[in-house]
């Protein structure tokens, strides 16, 4: 179609991006030249649609040639228009100079058009009613769109929108977050500075928050029209004048909205008796005490010194209906007032009367005293008795052992069970072994990339494929050598006299060095196995010198070999397990490998032992005596030394204290293994070290230590560092294991957390101490807490506060393992409570209330006594703060500690409960402590509460 002269001018400018004088040209087209343009407007938005921004351009035209107000809205709010950041004035001034009437049409289109408050079109819609002077139309979210777009002191939609947030939907929700403190923000600031220059009516905002709260809504909803009530601050007058308002918000109105329309009764100055009669008669509706007690007050100050009052039947009712309420401090105040005030309420009398039955039996008697009525008889619920402490279960046989657990050999037992049953076949039969192995294992040589080993099931896949496809030990030393120079001739690695090297040489051979760092990472392979193969006395096949030995083929190896002078390199050697750095993984970690790389090691050499001493006898891990001596005497019959680890573990498995007999047996077997086994035995084994626990946080970048520096605020990064002291024992494996801990987290080692109960089963604080930097974040599994539970040897302030994150998270265990370690008389249950007041007063990560509900559990399972040992060192932290109200989880842990009270018979005071029990008050929660502190001072009978001195005086 051919293109009239004035679409081309609009073309050419719009090809430009020339926005203003596209809106200049648009402006100055005549009627005709609109409509011709109009016709053309799709095939220009076809042919401007690879140009970037042209959805302005057309709304630019769009605006100035469409003749009717629909198709403009249409147009304008087109989806492939739309623009993260529009510019909108060139379009705006366009708008403004169509016909009137025209303009405010497409306004209010626009407008309607919004859904919500970021609705894409929220931009174009407000400029076009800014720009044209339009009257807004009646549509809730514009109001809400409009609020979030921040409006300015100037801007002309403050008139017509302001009002009209006290009757659009959303607008209370939109601005929930505006506050007051500590100083105002920008809606309540922007409509301050409104009112202070007049601009808006001090009466027209207040009638708009009443209007807004008798609509009803939620205190979320209704939060920002209280925040703005409070701003205003009614004067009395104010107040008084809408007396009636403030009235019909006290029966439904959400709590904080019934608060604001008491404070603003109280302020107007005294209220008609009837008005009185009526707010009273809403507030002791409410299930909310503070609304219910403020009721009471209208009451009590309306009948005094009243005879007959001419209300008395509306007031009667209020007292009547707080007879009934859920608090017992209401129920307690209303049958006081009406004891008291007995004159101005005795026409109706009858009223009262019949709530008596409402109120607890020992306020109902003192009512129906006075006024008739037959008080309810509490039903005395029955006596809870605590069932005994069960007896310790006793540990179990540990299972025999079984090659046929290889799939689940990355658990401790089935771990030990395959090892067990490995070694032995591995010295009785070892082709059965080899085909067991070749069928469970596919009998193929494992690929192990890793530069060092950490997990259990990668050993034992190396002793499988040992097994399979052996690869002999080398002969020479089994500590691996230092790695000889890269440019190193064959006769250096072999053991030659060192040659001096420099220049040149010696730069070649750093910089590929660095390469066989990277070249070891890269390709899976590890320096022991190039060690390995250079030590052998010459050069295998594919040798290069040093560190580069054995593993390399294909064209690097060709090339390098070229390079080196030797010969090319053929297949790549099988890379051999090994042990990470001891400051990688924890001790723990370190000795079960250092176990599995002996017994590799072993197999290689052809010196693997026939048995291995180590493997427990009970579920728990520990090693029956007898059983070790008959183990070391079946070694020392073949002529075979034990294992220098696998010993070391099987005395840290013997049972605590002195075993002389099994100490004479060993010590005539004569080997230098039973010797040693003969003193630990005759000694009483390893001594326990003296463990501690230091906290420490972040703050920023420093780390710092809780007894050194008390944060000003909870934490949320806490770090729980192990301290460990421990007498050498002469046993290079126990001694590196009971060195001091370096680092406070041991990443690599998460995995095998659940081994570590089995290797000390009989020092279970060591095990604890090494829990401690994953108690916290990510956790220790319950079922790992259990086994040590069952472990023996003392606990200390490590396992209490293993224990402490158990109770303090509320495990479905928690429970079971206080119980679990109060049968057998090994909780420190002064310690745990303690750990966890730690855990509530540093960390922000815990409820008291799931800790309350976990010593209730345990307590009525039997460990009441030790639940009350713990309670002695955790319950002033279950109190309220200083300045603190009372809360719900406060009476529930006080009430605990008086039911468990009683139980254990305690006595003996608490400090802090004492000074609430003897400050007096009715609430729950100050009978609780009277209740508690009664039981402690005198061990009386434990019911609802004794009434304190002087209150039954006031109640009659």
């Amino acid at each position: 179609m051919t293109c009239p002269p004035s679409c081309a001018r609009i073309r050419e400018r719009a090809v430009a991006r020339d926005a203003r004088g596209l809106a200049d040209l648009v402006i100055a087209l005549s009627d005709a030249e609109r409509a011709e343009t109009a016709r053309h407007l799709p095939d220009l938005r076809d042919e401007l649609r690879g140009f970037g921004g042209y959805g302005e351009l057309l709304r630019i035209v769009g605006a100035g040639v469409l003749s009717g107000p629909a198709a403009t809205a249409a147009w304008l709010t087109r989806r492939e228009f739309a623009d993260p950041w529009p510019r909108l004035d060139e379009l705006a001034r366009v708008l403004a100079t169509r016909p009137a009437g025209w303009q405010a049409d497409v306004a209010a289109r626009l407008a309607r058009k919004i859904r919500t408050p970021d609705d894409r079109d929220v931009p174009l819609a407000l400029a076009v009613l800014r720009a044209t002077g339009a009257t807004p139309p009646e549509h809730d979210p514009l109001v809400t769109a409009w609020l979030r777009t921040g409006p300015a002191d100037d801007d002309p939609l403050l008139g017509p929108l302001l009002p009209r947030i006290f009757e659009a939907e959303g607008v209370g929700r939109e601005l929930r977050e505006e506050r007051l403190t500590p100083a105002p923000t920008p809606r309540l600031s922007l409509i301050g500075r409104l009112l202070a220059a007049g601009r808006v009516s001090r009466a027209e905002l207040l009638d708009g928050c009443l209007r807004r709260f008798l609509r009803g809504g939620d205190s979320i909803s209704l939060r920002f029209f209280v925040r703005l009530h409070e701003m205003l601050d009614p004067t009395p007058q104010e107040a008084a004048a809408r007396t009636r308002d403030y009235l019909r918000l006290l029966p439904v109105a959400p709590g904080p909205v019934a608060e604001l329309a008491l404070a603003q009764l109280r302020r107007g100055g005294p209220l008609e008796p009837a008005d009185t009669a009526e707010a009273a008669g809403a507030l002791t509706f409410r299930a909310e005490s503070k609304l219910a007690l403020g009721g009471l007050r209208l009451v009590e100050g309306e009948t005094d010194g009243a005879t007959g009052h001419p209300y008395a039947a509306e007031l009667a009712a209020a007292l009547a209906t707080a007879f009934g309420h859920a608090s017992y401090e209401v129920q307690g105040r209303a049958a006081r007032i009406a004891l008291k005030r007995a004159a101005a309420l005795a026409p109706a009398g009858q009223i009262l009367a019949e709530a008596v039955p409402l109120l607890p039996e020992a306020l109902g008697v003192r009512v129906a005293g006075r006024f008739g009525g037959e008080a309810a008889r509490e039903e005395q619920p029955e006596a809870f008795t605590p069932p005994p402490l069960p007896a310790p279960a006793a540990p179990g046989p540990f299972p025999e052992p079984t090659l046929d657990v290889w799939e689940s050999v990355h658990t401790w037992v089935d771990g030990e069970r395959w090892l067990a049953a490995f070694v032995r076949r591995a010295a009785t039969d070892r082709e059965g072994l080899r085909r067991t192995l070749a069928g469970q294992f596919g009998g193929h040589p494992q690929v192990h990339p890793q530069e060092s080993w950490v997990e259990v099931s990668d050993w034992i896949d190396a002793l499988a494929t040992q097994v399979t496809d052996p690869e002999p030990e080398p002969a020479s030393a089994s500590a691996d050598p230092e790695p000889a120079s890269v440019f190193a001739r064959p006769e250096q690695a072999a053991g030659a006299p060192e040659q001096a090297v420099g220049g040149l040489e010696q730069t070649i051979g750093e910089l590929l060095e660095a390469a066989w760092s990277g070249a070891v990472r890269l390709l899976g392979l590890h320096p022991s196995a190039g060690r390995m193969g250079g030590s052998r006395g010459g050069p295998p096949a594919g040798w290069i010198g040093g560190p580069l030995a054995g593993p390399l083929g294909g064209p690097l190896g060709e090339l390098l070999a070229g390079a080196m002078g030797g010969p090319p390199a053929g297949p790549a050697a099988r890379s051999q397990p090994s042990l990470p750095p001891p400051d990688e993984v924890a001790p723990p970690h370190l000795f079960l490998l250092r176990r599995l790389d002996e017994i590799h090691r072993a197999l290689r050499a052809g010196t693997l032992p026939p048995v291995l001493l180590a493997t427990p006898t009970l579920t728990t891990g520990h090693l029956d005596p007898a059983v070790l001596v008959e183990r070391l005497a079946e070694c020392a019959a073949v002529d075979a030394a034990p294992l220098p680890a696998d010993l070391a573990q099987a005395l840290l498995r013997l049972p605590r204290g002195r075993h002389p007999e099994a100490a004479g047996q060993a010590a005539r077997i004569g080997s230098p293994a039973a010797a040693t086994a003969a003193r630990w035995l005759a000694e009483g084994g390893l001594r326990d070290p003296e463990t501690h626990v230091r906290w420490s946080y972040l703050d920023g970048a420093t780390d710092r230590l809780f007894d050194e520096h008390e944060p000003a605020e909870r934490p949320y990064q806490i770090r729980l560092r192990p301290v460990l002291r421990a007498e050498p024992t002469g046993l290079e494996a126990l001694d590196e294991l009971l060195t001091t801990r370096t680092r406070w987290s041991w990443f690599r080692s998460r995995g095998l957390l659940s081994w570590w109960p089995s290797l000390l089963p009989s020092h279970r604080e060591i095990v604890a101490a090494d829990y401690l930097p994953d108690v916290l974040h990510p956790g220790v599994a319950a079922r790992w807490v259990r086994n040590l539970a069952d472990a023996d040897g003392p606990a200390g302030e490590a396992m209490a506060l293993v224990l402490a994150c158990q109770v303090a998270r509320a495990e479905p265990e928690a429970a079971a393992l206080l119980v679990r370690m109060a049968a057998r008389g090994d909780l420190p249950a002064e310690e745990v409570g303690a750990q966890v007041a730690l855990l509530l007063r540093r960390t922000p990560h815990y409820q008291q209330r799931p800790i309350v509900g976990v010593l209730a559990d345990a307590a009525r399972q039997g460990a009441y006594e030790a639940v009350w040992r713990l309670l002695t060192r955790l319950l002033p932290a279950l109190l309220p703060a200083p300045g603190e109200r009372a809360r719900v989880e406060h009476t529930e842990a006080v009430t605990l500690a008086a039911d468990v009270a009683a139980w254990a018979g305690a006595r003996g005071p608490i400090p802090e409960v004492s000074a609430y029990a003897t400050a007096g008050g009715r609430s729950r929660f100050a009978r609780a402590c009277a209740r508690l502190h009664d039981q402690l001072r005198h061990g009386g009978p434990v019911g609802r509460g004794r009434v304190h001195e002087g209150e039954e005086e006031s109640v009659a």
